[in-house]
């Protein structure tokens, strides 16, 4: 029994000694030191540095203009200051209002494709909103539509949705939450 405990205690020392490559690894080392550029060339400091500060003013630029958008979109996903009273007929309005964003947004070759697709294109939007199934996105979405800004002309799947969510029976409260009141829960 004590035999074996000496060997195996024994192995680890003779498997670290049998494995050293220290050698090698300060030559590995002196290798990446001649590859590397030196850390005290101001040369490369200061392109490292005006690099850094690019990739800095660029993901601020970039934030800023998420920022905006967002707030943009916000501004816009409201509901309107008289809300419809038939789900169906507010849906319409949904397509109708998005027909006219897109005569209001784009000119040209861009015009004449969605002219050409809006047969197709208009039932949809007009069937997404009968799925959400509530007359506040509908009123939202119809609203949003004819009183975005041109920043959000690319952005029409976005003002849609953020309707949704805001207004949605899927999101917190719905429109009561942006009235100040609550909608009872379904008992489930």
């Amino acid at each position: 029994m004590h035999a074996r405990r000496i060997v195996f205690l024994a192995l680890p020392l003779g498997l670290g000694v049998a494995c050293d490559n220290s050698a090698r690894n300060q030559e590995i080392a002196n290798v990446e030191k001649k590859d590397a550029p030196e850390a005290k060339d101001p040369e490369f400091e200061k392109r490292m540095e005006e690099r850094k500060q690019k990739r800095l003013a660029e993901e601020k630029a970039k934030a800023d203009v998420d920022a905006a958008r967002t707030a943009a979109l916000e501004k816009v996903a409201v509901l309107p200051p008289k809300l419809p009273k038939k789900i169906d007929k507010a849906c319409a309005e949904v397509g109708e209002a998005q027909d006219r964003f897109m005569q209001r947004m784009f000119t040209g070759e861009v015009l004449e494709k969605w002219t050409a697709a809006k047969g197709t294109q208009l039932p949809m939007t007009v069937m997404q909103c009968t799925k959400a199934g509530s007359l506040e996105v509908a009123a939202c979405q119809a609203y949003a539509l004819d009183n975005a800004p041109p920043e959000l002309k690319e952005d029409v799947p976005e003002i849609l949705k953020v309707c949704i969510d805001k207004f949605g029976p899927a999101s917190e409260g719905g429109a009561a939450a942006q009235a100040g009141g609550a909608i009872p829960k379904k008992p489930g």
